[in-house]
């Protein structure tokens, strides 16, 4: 693992499996490279078939999803069902599905040592932040596409800022689950959805989608992660106040006893006071009002300091938010059925183009390397999955040892099978009574 903890969110040579070329871009880029003539619109025919497959084969876990997470959506009504349902097992079953397809869409989990280390300063905004983890019941996030860019950090008074190298997230997923409530707590009445950030009630769960998060922006992403000043902050608006407040507190103990000596004489408790003694304490009073003005000042910079990093905080994690809880599973679903289609087609193509291969290993190192000359990527292709969708597809062969895949129309013909096949209804036979 690399010191900034991002290795874990890459493949084992560093390269991740996320192909980051639009599908449609990616079948006209195989359609016009190995496929002259007529075959070009039977190819695109082809991938027509594949994507449909895809999409209703993720249908059911699109459904599922939103099923399972009614149960702790944030907002909106609870399903209703007549039987009690265990939490922990439906969570389970709600982590589990999500997991899959975050696998599908090529997502790779950040390191649990990670995620609980997020927090502290923020390179690119210049403030330090506090992750509230105790109001968490688990914290995961989820990334692909990983790149290093060069960012200029902002420069005080308008210098040039610093440039800095850092690792940067095509997409990115939090699951948040707030804790639930204890025995003690449901006991004395107690609930815990004040404490929640947002109010959100306990053991609820978050799930949102950002895209384009560098390293640094992650602890960003969690809710209610507060501001908090940094040691620089601390000494340009205590220094001054430090400096400031020495003459007022010398001068204002002597003015709180001439303030006394008046109050008691107004009260009651001493005889009357004279012009000299007025005087003074009017002079004692404006010195408490100085004193008061002056720590409302301080403390109106401060809140003002704080105001202006937190609108910062939001501006910049307010435009790279892509969708929200339950909306979520629509775009990983989308990205997962994607994902799961551009693998199966480029397998399909350089078996059909190029093949037989001797191994899966030279189907891999073609890919790669058309994929590096055709879009300038650079990534580890999941060869063994692919191979594996065509298995089932039924469009690989095996001969002599060698792997290679049945002719574009016969592939086109077991692919409209499987699709009839998806809804075979029969309608039963029908019975006529004897005249």
């Amino acid at each position: 693992m690399t010191a900034n903890g991002v290795e874990s969110v890459a493949g084992v040579d560093g390269r991740h499996q996320f192909i980051p070329v639009q599908k449609q871009d990616l079948i006209e880029a195989l359609a016009v490279s190995g496929h002259p003539g007529q075959s070009q619109n039977d190819f695109r025919t082809f991938c027509a078939f594949l994507s449909s497959y895809y999409h209703h084969h993720f249908y059911e876990e699109l459904t599922e999803l939103k099923d399972i997470h009614a149960w702790f959506a944030p907002h909106g009504p609870r399903p209703v069902r007549r039987k009690p349902v265990d939490l922990d097992a439906t969570y389970r079953d709600l982590t589990s599905t999500f997991e899959n397809v975050m696998t599908q869409a090529a997502f790779v989990e950040l390191a649990a040592a990670d995620v609980q280390a997020l927090g502290g300063e923020h390179p690119l905004l210049d403030v330090k932040t506090r992750t509230p983890m105790e109001a968490y019941e688990s914290v995961r996030i989820f990334c692909r596409g990983k790149t290093s860019q060069t960012i200029e950090r902002r420069g005080a008074l308008g210098r040039r800022g610093v440039a800095t190298i850092a690792d940067v997230f095509e997409d990115v997923v939090v699951m948040v689950r707030f804790k639930r409530e204890d025995a003690s707590e449901k006991k004395n009445g107690a609930s815990l959805a004040v404490d929640r950030p947002g109010g959100r009630q306990p053991g609820t769960v978050l799930i949102k989608y950002f895209r384009n998060i560098s390293r640094p922006e992650l602890p960003m992403l969690l809710p209610d992660v507060r501001i908090v000043m940094k040691q620089k902050d601390m000494l340009l608006l205590g220094g001054p106040a430090l400096l400031g407040g020495v003459p007022i507190v010398i001068n204002l103990m002597p003015a709180l006893s001439v303030l006394l000596v008046v109050a008691g004489a107004y009260l009651g408790f001493k005889g009357a006071v004279s012009q000299d003694q007025f005087t003074k304490a009017v002079a004692a009073l404006s010195v408490l009002i100085g004193a008061g003005a002056f720590i409302f000042r301080q403390y109106s910079n401060y809140s003002n300091r704080k105001l202006r990093y937190q609108k910062e905080l939001a501006d910049n994690i307010y435009f790279k938010n892509v969708n929200n809880d339950a909306g979520v599973f629509e775009t990983l679903i989308g990205a997962a059925e994607e994902q799961e289609t551009k693998e199966a087609l480029l397998a399909f193509h350089f078996l059909l183009q190029e093949g037989p291969f001797a191994s899966a290993e030279a189907l891999d190192s073609r890919i790669e390397k058309w994929l590096a000359a055709t879009f300038g990527i650079d990534i580890d292709f999941e060869v063994p999955d692919a191979l594996a969708k065509l298995e089932q597809l039924g469009l690989l062969t095996h001969d002599g040892g060698q792997i290679g895949t049945v002719p574009l129309a016969e592939a086109l013909v077991r692919l409209d099978t499987l699709w009839d096949r998806l809804y075979d209804f029969k309608r039963p036979a029908q019975t006529h009574a004897a005249a």
